[in-house]
C-alpha cells in the first residue's frame, strides 16, 4: 500500500469517525470469524424461515382453518342451560258470574308468590341449506389463504433476490472506485515527485491532488452504499440487524448464465401468476356467496328438546317443603320464508352485477400483466446489449488507462489524457456492472410475474 493511499485511508477514517471497512470490520484486520458468507439461495432460505412476512401469511391460513371449523360446528347440536326466578307482585284474580249464584266482587287471587325454573334446551338443524352452502365455501376460503401465502413468499423471494444483487452491485462499484483511487494515488505520487524535481508545474500537482480527493469521496460514498444495501438485505431476511453477513460472489459471476436465463423465460405464461390466481379464486368465492344468498329462500327444519325443573312456592312455605316437578317438550320447527320486502332478491341482483363486472376486471388485469411481461423481457434484452457493449468498453478502458499512464511517465502524454482514461474506466466499469444488475433485476421481476420464484 502506498504512502499516499495510507494517508487517504486515514483521512477517510477521520471523516467517517471510525476505522471500519465496507463490512464493518476494523481496517487492517481480516474478516471476523462470526461473519456469515451467504449465497443467494442461502439468503432466500433464511428469509423464508425467519421473515415475519411468512409467519403473518401462515397465521392467515390458520385463521381460515379455525373459521372453517367454526362453520362445521353448526352441524352439531347446541345445548344451553338457564335458570330463572320471578316474584309475583300482584296476583291475578278470578271472578265468577254464574246465574243463580251470588257474585264475588272481591275476586279470588290465584297463582303463587315465587317461581323457580331450571331449563336445559337442545337444538339441532335437520335441513339447513344456508348452513350447507356456507360449509361448501370452506375449500374456496382455504385456497385463497394458501394462494395469498404463496404470493407473500414470491414477493419476499423477489425482494431478497434484488436486495442481494443490490449488495453485489454496491460491492462491485466499490471495487471500481477503489481501483480508480489506487490509480489516482499512484498518479499523484508520480506527479508530486516530478513537481519536487521541477518537471511538473504546481497546477498539475494541484489537479492531481484534487483528483485523488475526489476519488476518495467516491470511495466513501460507495462504502455507504454497501452498508445501506447490506442492512436492507438483513431486514428482508428477518435477521439481527447487528449480524455481520457477506454476500458471496460478484455480478460478473452471473454473466455466463444470462443467455440461458433469457431462453428459459422467453416462453411467457401467466398460468401461475399469483394475482390472476387470487382474482379467479375471489370470483369463485363470489359465486359461492351468490349460491349462499339463494339458499336463504329455502325452508329450514330443526329439532328442539326442552327440559324444565321448577317449583312455585308461596312465602309461607319452608324451603325444605318446596315441591319440585319436571316438564319436558320435544318438537320440530319448520321455517318457510315467504316475503321480506324483496331484500333477498335485490341482494342476489347485486352479486350478479358484481360477477359480471369482474369479467371485465380480469381482462384488464390480464392485459396489464402481459404488458409488464413484455416490458420486463424488453428490459432484459436491452440490458444484455448494454452488458456486451460495456464488457468490451471496460476492457478497452483498462488498456487505455494503462497506456496513458505509461505515456505520461515517459513524458509523451499529458495528465489530461490520464484523467480522461480514468474517467472512461470508471464509467465503463459502472456501466458494465449496472447492465448485469438491470438484467438480473428484470429477471427476478419477471419470475415473480410468472409465479416461478417459489416452486
Amino acid at each position: 500500500m502506498t504512502g499516499i493511499k495510507k494517508i487517504g485511508i486515514l483521512v477517510m477514517a477521520l471523516l467517517t469517525g471510525s476505522m471500519l471497512d465496507v463490512n464493518g470490520v476494523q481496517a487492517g484486520t481480516t474478516t471476523p470469524a462470526d461473519t456469515l458468507n451467504l449465497s443467494l439461495q442461502q439468503c432466500i432460505e433464511i428469509a423464508l424461515d425467519e421473515s415475519p412476512t411468512i409467519r403473518i401469511a401462515q397465521s392467515e391460513i390458520d385463521k381460515v382453518d379455525y373459521a372453517n371449523k367454526e362453520r362445521l360446528s353448526g352441524l352439531f347440536p347446541t345445548i344451553n342451560a338457564s335458570a330463572n326466578y320471578s316474584r309475583t307482585l300482584k296476583k291475578q284474580k278470578l271472578f265468577f258470574s254464574i246465574p243463580g249464584m251470588p257474585a264475588n266482587p272481591e275476586g279470588i287471587e290465584v297463582g303463587q308468590d315465587n317461581t323457580f325454573v331450571g331449563v336445559v334446551q337442545a337444538a339441532m338443524p335437520i335441513i339447513s341449506p344456508t348452513l350447507w352452502a356456507s360449509i361448501k365455501m370452506n375449500e374456496t376460503d382455504a385456497s385463497i389463504a394458501i394462494e395469498s401465502a404463496r404470493s407473500s413468499k414470491i414477493s419476499l423471494v423477489n425482494s431478497v433476490t434484488k436486495a442481494f444483487y443490490g449488495v453485489l452491485l454496491a460491492q462491485d462499484s466499490y471495487s471500481v472506485f477503489e481501483r480508480a483511487h489506487e490509480n489516482a494515488a499512484e498518479n499523484a505520487k508520480i506527479i508530486y515527485s516530478k513537481y519536487e524535481q521541477g518537471a511538473a508545474s504546481e497546477f498539475e500537482w494541484i489537479r492531481a491532488d484534487v483528483q485523488l480527493r475526489n476519488a476518495l469521496t467516491n470511495l466513501v460514498s460507495a462504502e455507504s452504499a454497501i452498508n445501506l444495501t447490506n442492512a436492507q438485505l438483513k431486514m428482508l431476511m428477518g435477521i439481527d440487524m447487528h449480524a455481520t453477513i457477506q454476500p458471496v460472489g460478484t455480478l460478473s459471476d452471473y454473466e455466463k448464465d444470462i443467455f440461458g436465463d433469457l431462453i428459459k423465460l422467453s416462453d411467457v405464461s401467466l398460468d401461475n401468476n399469483t394475482d390472476l390466481n387470487q382474482f379467479d379464486l375471489r370470483v369463485k368465492q363470489l359465486q359461492k356467496t351468490l349460491e349462499l344468498q339463494k339458499t336463504t329462500w329455502l325452508p329450514t327444519l330443526a329439532a328442539t328438546i326442552n327440559y324444565q325443573y321448577m317449583t312455585m312456592p308461596n312465602d309461607d312455605v319452608a324451603f325444605k317443603d318446596f315441591y319440585w316437578f319436571p316438564t319436558s317438550t320435544a318438537g320440530i320447527t319448520l321455517s318457510v320464508p315467504i316475503f321480506q320486502g324483496g331484500s333477498k332478491h335485490y341482494k342476489a341482483k347485486q352479486l350478479q352485477v358484481q360477477l359480471k363486472a369482474m369479467d371485465d376486471q380480469r381482462e384488464t388485469l390480464k392485459r396489464s400483466l402481459e404488458l409488464q411481461a413484455i416490458n420486463l423481457t424488453d428490459n432484459m434484452i436491452k440490458a444484455l446489449e448494454k452488458m456486451e457493449s460495456g464488457k468490451k468498453a471496460m476492457s478497452q478502458a483498462e488498456k487505455a488507462l494503462t497506456i496513458s499512464q505509461k505515456m505520461y511517465e515517459v513524458g509523451v502524454g499529458t495528465y489530461l489524457d490520464v484523467t480522461n482514461a480514468e474517467l472512461g474506466y470508471i464509467q465503463a466499469g459502472l456501466s458494465y456492472n449496472q447492465s448485469i444488475f438491470d438484467f438480473m433485476s428484470a429477471k427476478a421481476d419477471l419470475e415473480k410475474l410468472l409465479g416461478k420464484a417459489v416452486e
